[in-house]
Protein backbone atom coordinates (compact mmCIF):
# COMPACT_ATOMS: atom_id res chain seq x y z
CA UNK A 1 0.00 0.00 0.00
CA UNK A 2 1.65 2.91 -1.42
CA UNK A 3 1.64 6.24 0.51
CA UNK A 4 0.93 9.40 -1.47
CA UNK A 5 2.13 13.30 -1.86
CA UNK A 6 -0.12 15.76 -3.09
CA UNK A 7 1.17 19.18 -4.40
CA UNK A 8 -1.32 22.12 -4.57
CA UNK A 9 -0.11 24.75 -7.26
CA UNK A 10 -1.91 27.24 -8.70
CA UNK A 11 -1.57 26.42 -12.95
CA UNK A 12 0.32 29.96 -13.41
CA UNK A 13 2.82 28.96 -10.31
CA UNK A 14 5.26 27.08 -12.67
CA UNK A 15 8.56 28.49 -11.12
CA UNK A 16 7.39 27.39 -7.90
CA UNK A 17 7.00 23.75 -9.56
CA UNK A 18 10.57 24.00 -11.02
CA UNK A 19 11.84 24.67 -7.84
CA UNK A 20 9.97 21.71 -6.61
CA UNK A 21 11.82 19.52 -9.45
CA UNK A 22 15.21 20.88 -8.37
CA UNK A 23 14.36 20.44 -4.68
CA UNK A 24 12.82 17.18 -4.56
CA UNK A 25 14.45 13.82 -6.67
CA UNK A 26 11.54 11.84 -6.05
CA UNK A 27 9.15 14.75 -7.67
CA UNK A 28 7.53 12.75 -10.62
CA UNK A 29 5.80 10.67 -7.92
CA UNK A 30 3.82 13.19 -6.60
CA UNK A 31 0.43 13.76 -7.61
CA UNK A 32 0.04 17.37 -8.56
CA UNK A 33 -3.90 19.33 -7.38
CA UNK A 34 -4.15 22.68 -9.23
CA UNK A 35 -5.04 24.54 -7.16
CA UNK A 36 -8.59 26.98 -7.06
CA UNK A 37 -8.01 30.59 -7.31
CA UNK A 38 -10.25 32.34 -4.83
CA UNK A 39 -9.91 35.77 -6.39
CA UNK A 40 -11.29 34.66 -9.63
CA UNK A 41 -14.12 33.46 -8.62
CA UNK A 42 -17.49 35.52 -9.25
CA UNK A 43 -19.19 37.19 -6.12
CA UNK A 44 -21.88 34.56 -6.27
CA UNK A 45 -19.34 31.75 -6.02
CA UNK A 46 -17.35 33.18 -3.34
CA UNK A 47 -20.15 34.93 -0.96
CA UNK A 48 -22.01 31.19 -1.22
CA UNK A 49 -18.57 29.53 0.83
CA UNK A 50 -17.66 32.51 2.58
CA UNK A 51 -21.46 33.21 4.24
CA UNK A 52 -21.67 29.69 4.88
CA UNK A 53 -18.54 29.48 6.62
CA UNK A 54 -19.44 33.17 8.50
CA UNK A 55 -22.20 31.44 9.92
CA UNK A 56 -20.52 28.20 11.46
CA UNK A 57 -17.36 29.45 12.12
CA UNK A 58 -17.73 33.17 12.76
CA UNK A 59 -15.40 34.30 10.68
CA UNK A 60 -15.38 35.29 7.45
CA UNK A 61 -13.10 33.45 4.63
CA UNK A 62 -10.74 35.81 2.39
CA UNK A 63 -10.65 34.97 -1.54
CA UNK A 64 -7.56 33.61 -1.10
CA UNK A 65 -8.30 31.43 1.77
CA UNK A 66 -11.65 29.85 -0.21
CA UNK A 67 -9.31 28.67 -2.57
CA UNK A 68 -7.13 27.51 -0.69
CA UNK A 69 -9.32 25.44 1.30
CA UNK A 70 -11.34 24.15 -1.71
CA UNK A 71 -7.65 23.05 -3.21
CA UNK A 72 -6.87 21.28 0.04
CA UNK A 73 -10.36 19.44 -0.01
CA UNK A 74 -9.71 18.46 -3.68
CA UNK A 75 -6.49 17.01 -2.25
CA UNK A 76 -8.40 15.08 0.36
CA UNK A 77 -10.46 13.44 -1.94
CA UNK A 78 -8.49 12.02 -4.25
CA UNK A 79 -6.47 10.33 -1.02
CA UNK A 80 -9.83 8.76 0.00
CA UNK A 81 -10.59 7.36 -3.84
CA UNK A 82 -7.11 5.43 -3.10
CA UNK A 83 -6.22 2.33 -0.70
CA UNK A 84 -3.30 5.01 0.76
CA UNK A 85 -2.62 4.61 4.21
CA UNK A 86 -1.00 8.28 4.46
CA UNK A 87 -0.96 11.41 2.42
CA UNK A 88 1.26 13.91 2.73
CA UNK A 89 0.19 17.24 1.44
CA UNK A 90 2.18 19.86 0.73
CA UNK A 91 1.91 23.42 -1.01
CA UNK A 92 4.27 24.67 -3.82
CA UNK A 93 6.18 26.71 -1.71
CA UNK A 94 7.23 24.52 1.03
CA UNK A 95 10.66 23.82 1.47
CA UNK A 96 12.04 20.42 1.58
CA UNK A 97 13.58 17.59 0.17
CA UNK A 98 12.92 13.75 -0.77
CA UNK A 99 14.35 12.72 2.52
CA UNK A 100 11.38 14.86 4.37
CA UNK A 101 9.21 12.74 2.35
CA UNK A 102 10.73 9.79 3.73
CA UNK A 103 10.96 11.40 7.72
CA UNK A 104 7.52 12.46 7.31
CA UNK A 105 5.92 8.97 6.53
CA UNK A 106 7.97 6.84 8.64
CA UNK A 107 7.01 9.59 11.53
CA UNK A 108 3.30 9.37 10.57
CA UNK A 109 3.40 5.83 10.72
CA UNK A 110 3.99 6.52 14.94
CA UNK A 111 0.87 8.37 15.26
CA UNK A 112 -2.16 6.81 16.54
CA UNK A 113 -5.22 6.54 14.02
CA UNK A 114 -7.41 9.33 13.62
CA UNK A 115 -4.44 12.04 13.52
CA UNK A 116 -2.52 14.92 11.54
CA UNK A 117 1.08 14.97 11.78
CA UNK A 118 2.41 19.16 10.90
CA UNK A 119 5.11 18.55 9.01
CA UNK A 120 6.68 21.92 10.18
CA UNK A 121 6.63 25.08 7.79
CA UNK A 122 6.46 27.19 11.06
CA UNK A 123 9.33 29.56 9.97
CA UNK A 124 8.74 33.35 10.65
CA UNK A 125 5.39 32.61 12.98
CA UNK A 126 5.34 34.22 16.26
CA UNK A 127 2.84 32.02 17.58
CA UNK A 128 4.77 29.06 17.17
CA UNK A 129 6.45 30.37 20.76
CA UNK A 130 3.34 29.54 22.20
CA UNK A 131 3.06 26.15 20.86
CA UNK A 132 3.32 23.30 23.78
CA UNK A 133 3.43 19.56 23.36
CA UNK A 134 4.65 16.60 25.02
CA UNK A 135 8.07 15.33 23.77
CA UNK A 136 7.78 11.54 22.28
CA UNK A 137 10.45 11.19 20.71
CA UNK A 138 13.68 13.29 19.57
CA UNK A 139 11.91 15.73 17.04
CA UNK A 140 8.26 14.38 17.44
CA UNK A 141 5.57 15.70 19.82
CA UNK A 142 2.11 15.12 21.10
CA UNK A 143 0.94 18.84 20.74
CA UNK A 144 -1.57 19.88 23.35
CA UNK A 145 -5.28 20.31 22.52
CA UNK A 146 -4.84 23.81 23.66
CA UNK A 147 -2.55 24.49 21.16
CA UNK A 148 -4.23 23.89 18.31
CA UNK A 149 -4.78 27.27 17.40
CA UNK A 150 -1.06 28.56 17.65
CA UNK A 151 0.12 26.28 14.85
CA UNK A 152 -0.47 27.49 11.52
CA UNK A 153 -0.31 27.13 7.78
CA UNK A 154 -1.48 24.17 5.86
CA UNK A 155 1.84 23.80 3.83
CA UNK A 156 3.38 20.25 4.68
CA UNK A 157 1.20 17.56 6.55
CA UNK A 158 0.51 14.25 6.61
CA UNK A 159 -3.57 12.70 7.46
CA UNK A 160 -4.22 9.36 8.04
CA UNK A 161 -8.06 8.04 6.34
CA UNK A 162 -10.21 8.48 9.75
CA UNK A 163 -8.44 12.16 9.90
CA UNK A 164 -9.37 13.35 6.45
CA UNK A 165 -12.82 11.61 6.21
CA UNK A 166 -13.51 13.83 9.55
CA UNK A 167 -11.80 17.06 7.64
CA UNK A 168 -13.37 16.35 4.49
CA UNK A 169 -17.00 16.41 5.80
CA UNK A 170 -16.12 19.62 7.89
CA UNK A 171 -15.52 21.37 4.75
CA UNK A 172 -18.77 20.18 2.96
CA UNK A 173 -20.84 21.24 6.15
CA UNK A 174 -19.31 24.50 5.75
CA UNK A 175 -15.78 25.12 4.39
CA UNK A 176 -13.23 26.09 6.93
CA UNK A 177 -9.79 27.37 6.70
CA UNK A 178 -7.43 25.28 5.57
CA UNK A 179 -5.53 25.71 8.58
CA UNK A 180 -7.64 26.32 10.86
CA UNK A 181 -6.58 23.38 13.38
CA UNK A 182 -8.45 24.07 16.22
CA UNK A 183 -11.88 23.08 14.14
CA UNK A 184 -10.91 21.01 11.82
CA UNK A 185 -9.02 18.49 13.99
CA UNK A 186 -10.16 19.16 18.43
CA UNK A 187 -13.88 19.17 17.05
CA UNK A 188 -13.50 16.35 15.44
CA UNK A 189 -11.86 14.27 17.69
CA UNK A 190 -8.65 13.81 16.13
CA UNK A 191 -5.28 14.42 17.75
CA UNK A 192 -1.84 16.36 16.39
CA UNK A 193 1.33 16.02 16.26
CA UNK A 194 4.28 17.82 14.95
CA UNK A 195 7.07 17.36 13.73
CA UNK A 196 10.29 19.86 12.50
CA UNK A 197 10.50 18.35 8.79
CA UNK A 198 9.83 21.15 6.14
CA UNK A 199 10.57 24.90 6.03
CA UNK A 200 8.63 27.70 4.82
CA UNK A 201 9.50 30.95 3.04
CA UNK A 202 9.99 33.68 5.35
CA UNK A 203 9.60 36.19 2.81
CA UNK A 204 5.58 36.35 2.47
CA UNK A 205 5.77 39.26 0.12
CA UNK A 206 3.92 36.84 -2.96
CA UNK A 207 1.74 35.56 -0.81
CA UNK A 208 -2.15 36.14 -1.31
CA UNK A 209 -3.49 34.49 1.86
CA UNK A 210 -0.78 36.42 4.11
CA UNK A 211 -2.00 40.21 2.79
CA UNK A 212 -5.26 39.39 3.13
CA UNK A 213 -4.80 37.75 6.57
CA UNK A 214 -2.57 41.41 7.30
CA UNK A 215 -5.45 43.28 6.63
CA UNK A 216 -7.74 41.36 9.05
CA UNK A 217 -5.18 41.65 11.93
CA UNK A 218 -5.07 45.30 11.53
CA UNK A 219 -8.76 45.36 13.43
CA UNK A 220 -8.64 45.92 17.24
CA UNK A 221 -8.26 43.14 19.38
CA UNK A 222 -11.58 42.64 21.27
CA UNK A 223 -11.22 42.47 25.66
CA UNK A 224 -12.46 38.95 25.30
CA UNK A 225 -9.92 38.11 22.92
CA UNK A 226 -7.12 39.26 25.32
CA UNK A 227 -9.02 37.10 28.43
CA UNK A 228 -8.78 34.30 26.31
CA UNK A 229 -5.06 35.01 25.83
CA UNK A 230 -4.81 34.76 29.60
CA UNK A 231 -6.78 32.03 29.79
CA UNK A 232 -4.67 30.04 27.98
CA UNK A 233 -1.17 31.28 29.24
CA UNK A 234 -2.90 29.98 32.46
CA UNK A 235 -3.50 26.52 31.47
CA UNK A 236 -0.36 25.69 29.62
CA UNK A 237 1.55 26.75 32.50
CA UNK A 238 -0.69 24.38 34.48
CA UNK A 239 0.20 21.66 31.76
CA UNK A 240 3.77 22.13 31.62
CA UNK A 241 4.38 22.17 35.31
CA UNK A 242 1.82 18.94 35.95
CA UNK A 243 1.57 17.00 32.70
CA UNK A 244 5.09 17.31 31.39
CA UNK A 245 4.68 19.73 28.34
CA UNK A 246 6.83 22.01 27.27
CA UNK A 247 7.21 24.04 24.76
CA UNK A 248 8.24 22.48 21.48
CA UNK A 249 9.73 26.17 19.69
CA UNK A 250 12.15 28.16 21.96
CA UNK A 251 13.34 30.99 21.34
Amino acid sequence: MKNLVFVISLKSDETRREKLKERFKNYGEFKLVEATDGRAMSAKEYYGYALTSLEAYGRLLSPSEVGCSLSHVRAYEEFLKSDAKFALILEDDVIGDENGVKKAFETAAKMDEGSALICGAQDGLEGRFSAFGKKLEDDFWLVSKRSYGTIYRAAAYVLDRRAAEKILQTHKKALCVADFWRILLLQNGLKMYFSDIFAHPTDLTDSNIQAERVQRAQVKVSPLARLNSLKYVAATRFEAAILGYERIFKR
